[in-house]
């Protein structure tokens, strides 16, 4: 593959085209002078932490969450802004907002680079498909859904914290779906349909993760967390349960296949039935 034979000019590309991205986004005003900078910063950070056989695949998959993020920023913003939750400033992204979603992808990197385990890749892949998992959520199911208290499960105003909708759900499982086919770049030992089933579930389960954080204790005493708090939170969480699924079906079960836990499935399932 390319990537094999050209290591370091893949290397380059995707910096290139990272770099490229980011600048545009600030010069069209998508996000302000420390975001940008902040960005940039966590993209170094990245390249230096996942090194020459990593980084390119660190560094699309972040790609891809920041394009797919800003793009759905956009949804239905007017209607979002007469509601009074659209994203301040025109949906103008801020450091807060980096750090919030970055954060923890990069203590996934760091922990990859301290111990030269490819399960803290899963646990980032897990961690950025969270943050777009959230992002698809918030701003699709705000415009169009119909929100209840996730712990609850009451009727709530629209931007209520901890509030979910069908329509949000939807799209928090194809926020998280996007970002784990980026992630597939990674090419870890696993099968690719397994890999992104682990990835996919980690990012939806992270989005909920987020929810019930954003219900019990953001704005909350005696934490008084922000969004943004929250945001590293789930981050971390998703990143975490994607590391607990992928060792328990990989190590434990010793599940190599996703067929494998159809046919599990399909016998439970089968079980049951003859319970009854």
């Amino acid at each position: 593959m390319f990537v094999d034979k050209y290591p370091l000019l893949t290397n380059l590309i995707v910096l290139i085209v990272a770099l490229l991205l980011v600048f545009i986004a600030y010069v069209r005003r998508k996000i302000n002078t420390a975001a940008f900078f902040g960005t940039l910063m966590l993209g170094a950070g990245i390249v230096l932490t996942l090194g020459r056989e990593y980084s390119y695949a660190g560094l699309f998959a972040l790609i891809t969450f920041f394009f797919f993020g800003n793009l759905v920023t956009k949804y239905k913003y007017e209607t979002k802004a007469l509601l009074g939750v659209a994203e301040g400033n025109k949906g103008r992204r801020d450091l807060k907002n980096v750090f919030g979603n970055g954060l923890s992808p990069l203590i996934f990197a760091i922990l990859y680079a301290n111990y030269h385990n490819t399960i803290f890749l899963l646990g980032f892949s897990g961690a950025v498909a969270t943050a777009c998992s959230d992002t698809f959520s918030t701003e699709i199911g705000q415009a169009r859904g119909k929100p209840r208290l996730i712990t609850t499960l009451k009727k709530v105003p629209v931007g209520t914290n901890g509030g979910v909708s069908f329509n949000g759900l939807v799209a928090a499982m194809l926020g998280s779906g996007l970002v784990s086919i980026a992630c597939l770049t990674f090419r870890l030992a696993i099968e690719p349909q397994l890999f992104l089933l682990i990835c996919t579930l980690a990012g939806f389960i992270g989005c909920i993760a987020d929810s019930i954080f954003g219900a019990t204790v953001e704005d909350r005493k005696p934490l008084n967390l922000n969004k943004h708090h929250v945001n590293i939170l789930a981050t971390l969480f998703g990143g975490v349960f994607a590391i607990a699924l992928g060792y328990v079906l990989i190590s434990y079960l010793q599940i190599t296949h996703i067929d494998q836990i159809t046919q599990i499935l399909a016998k439970y399932a089968l079980d049951v039935f003859n319970r009854i």
